[in-house]
């Protein structure tokens, strides 16, 4: 790389840092919780749960968080022989003794299955499409270089408007993840179409740029037909994914560095 090279792409880098210190100075409005009963656990410490609270008690709180399907989940995978992963739905007896014209039994969302997502024994998937097209949270995934910038351009939007949001690394590390927790179900639809405008809104804050790390929203559908589940998500706080490569945590907006999870991490 040339002398002419370098300073191209150290001129480029210092734009995206300027951009990225302009997303981070939000107004007092923008940065305070909105106002009634919507602000969560990244606005709020909750005061029942604490570092020394019982596991149970940390199940049901991460439960009532991201409320999900309960009758099926997924679980990741990864051959690392091939170097290939993915995610399918948790069975009876795994895939392995199952043809693909086998009927089998999709096994469902318990405590037991949240305890070992969050010491680390396995990776969760969330289908949020609840029964009768509604959800309770809404998840912007931003993928690629400029995740970051983009999640916070989506964020800042957000808050604007009186949403509140927490920012997710996602597990891959290169990219983010913006949730918005709903006081109740709502019609998944309409949680899109929340997120829809706040996409466009997130475009007109960047100017001239677009979204270009922009990917889909959780839940992905509107509805979804009988017998089927719509899109996952992996979830968030899994053990090993934080202490080993320090994802799927949620981020201070004010600093950018980890938010402490104690509250969760069980032994």
């Amino acid at each position: 790389m040339g002398r002419g090279d370098l300073e191209r792409e150290l001129d480029q880098l210092r734009q995206e840092n300027a951009r990225l210190k302009k997303l981070l100075r939000l107004t007092k409005r923008e940065a305070e919780p909105a106002p009634g009963d919507q602000s969560a656990w990244f606005d709020r410490r909750p005061g029942t749960v604490t570092a020394s609270s019982p596991a149970e008690d940390k199940i049901s709180f991460y439960t009532a968080l991201f409320r999900a399907r309960r009758d099926v989940y997924a679980v990741r995978w990864e051959n690392r022989s091939r170097g290939t992963s993915g995610w399918v739905p948790a069975v009876e007896g795994g895939w392995r003794r199952h043809s693909r014209h086998d009927e089998v039994r999709y096994l469902p969302l318990t405590s037991d299955v949240l305890a070992a997502h969050l010491t680390g024994t396995h990776h969760m998937g969330l289908y949020p499409m609840l029964p009768g097209d509604e959800a309770c949270w809404l998840a912007a995934d931003f993928d690629g270089p400029a995740a970051i910038l983009d999640a916070l351009a989506y964020l800042k939007a957000a808050r604007a408007v009186g949403v509140p949001a927490a920012l997710e690394v996602s597990r891959s590390g290169v990219g983010a993840h913006v949730w918005v927790f709903f006081t109740d179900p709502v019609p998944a639809a309409s949680s899109r179409a929340v997120g829809t405008g706040l996409v466009r809104e997130a475009i007109a804050l960047r100017g001239r740029m677009d979204l270009g790390c922009y990917d889909r929203l959780f839940p992905s559908q509107d509805t979804v037909p009988t017998g089927r589940y719509g899109n996952l998500i992996a979830a968030p706080l899994h053990r090993r994914s934080r202490r080993e490569h320090g994802t799927t945590v949620f981020l201070d907006l004010a600093t950018l560095e980890t938010v402490s999870n104690t509250h969760l991490t069980l032994p």
